[in-house]
């Protein structure tokens, strides 16, 4: 069981080593054997890891699982292996309970993908699957925006977008994902007119984000205390 672990750990620290390299074998490689090893540990403990974070408090966060995922996820698409991406995502759904957690990112991503493969009523549907159920989520719905927009849905999407924020609303931190999805929207509509509304108070938002952390730069500045 630890063996399945430490090769997860060998190998993902090798995929670091040769990033950026065409090669994708060793990502491969270790994916395969993260998804071993919590098989394996759960084939022993079957209580193991029920929700994904667990996974990295029970193995005392030592081989930065959900950064190591993320990034995985980052270099097949860049590469374009959208088919390799929807795999990925859909077994690490399926390993997992998502009672106390989303799997909002490998939505996201698994959506983008089959998009991009023009299997855009397959994401759209996925997309409304885990929104239904958690339509609280943001993250959620800008996935299934996105989804909808890709798939020509513009009422649909426009609807989504509708629910969550209005033209005159301010953008926080809670719908930034939505203005953003709302942009696009509206320019894949050609309603020029609204997207450059939404992109200006989307704007406002960024420009108040980066005044508060040049703020908190210069009241903790580092200096010899760090």
């Amino acid at each position: 069981m630890k063996k399945r672990w430490k090769d997860f750990g060998r190998l993902s620290t090798d995929c670091y080593i040769n990033i950026g390299k065409t090669d994708m074998t060793q990502w491969h490689q270790a994916f395969d054997a993260l998804v071993s090893a919590i098989e394996e540990t759960r084939s022993r403990n079957p209580d193991f890891a029920g929700e994904f974070y667990e996974v990295e408090e029970q193995t005392d966060f030592e081989y930065g699982v959900d950064d190591w995922l993320m990034d995985y996820l980052d270099e097949l698409r860049m590469r374009n292996l959208h088919e390799k991406c929807c795999e990925v995502c859909e077994k690490v759904i399926g390993l997992f309970a998502w009672k106390e957690q989303l799997p909002e990112d490998f939505v996201f991503e698994m959506s983008s993908a089959l998009s991009a493969q023009g299997k855009t009523e397959e994401a759209v549907a996925l997309c409304e699957k885990w929104h239904r159920q958690n339509t609280e989520s943001q993250p959620l719905a800008a996935a299934l925006i996105y989804a909808r927009i890709d798939a020509n849905e513009y009422t649909g999407a426009e609807e989504v977008v509708q629910k969550y924020i209005s033209k005159e609303d301010e953008c926080t931190d809670d719908t930034e994902l939505i203005y953003r999805a709302a942009v696009r929207l509206y320019e894949e509509k050609g309603d020029q007119k609204t997207a450059k509304q939404m992109k200006k108070t989307l704007e406002q938002y960024e420009e108040e984000v980066e005044r508060e952390l040049m703020e908190e730069f210069e009241e903790y500045p580092f200096g010899d205390e760090f």
